[in-house]
């Protein structure tokens, strides 16, 4: 596979892609199984089967995602901040990416009783928000490529 610069390498696309699209069906996924998705068990409600088995997918391509994120922020990043284009949106989604990773850290590791609905949401929301972004970043990059 070639090196990573301003401009990504077709296989890394493929792969970032991927694991982002990955990350955003099993998220949202879990997201509507976990807040709508009770079944009738033998005692009352459940949660829905399908809620751990998404949320371990959900979190192995999180994990690949933090590795691609660290491959841009050693090589794509640097190499297309000299060039100057796409910078604000490039900063925002870096804020919005590294906004991912604090949330599921508290998530998993802190989050407290109360404000643990409220951290999900607002994980759910922005992640669901990523994609989008970085089509615009990925459109003004062609936009500004051509002139």
């Amino acid at each position: 596979m070639s090196r990573i610069t301003f401009r990504i390498p077709r296989p890394y696309k493929y792969f970032l892609f991927g694991v982002l699209t990955t990350s955003w069906v099993s998220g949202i996924l879990f997201y509507y199984l976990n807040r709508w998705g009770e079944i009738e068990g033998l005692f009352g409600p459940e949660k829905h089967p399908a809620q751990f088995p998404l949320l371990m997918l959900h979190g192995a391509a999180a994990f690949l995602m933090i590795l691609s994120f660290g491959a841009l922020l050693t090589n794509h990043i640097p190499a297309a901040w000299k060039l100057g284009r796409s910078r604000y949106i490039g900063i925002t989604l870096i804020s919005l990416i590294t906004f991912q990773m604090i949330t599921a850290y508290l998530l998993y590791y802190v989050a407290w009783e109360e404000g643990r609905p409220i951290l999900a949401n607002v994980h759910a929301g922005v992640g669901f928000c990523i994609p989008f972004v970085l089509l615009t970043h990925i459109w003004i990059g062609i936009k500004n490529r051509r002139q």
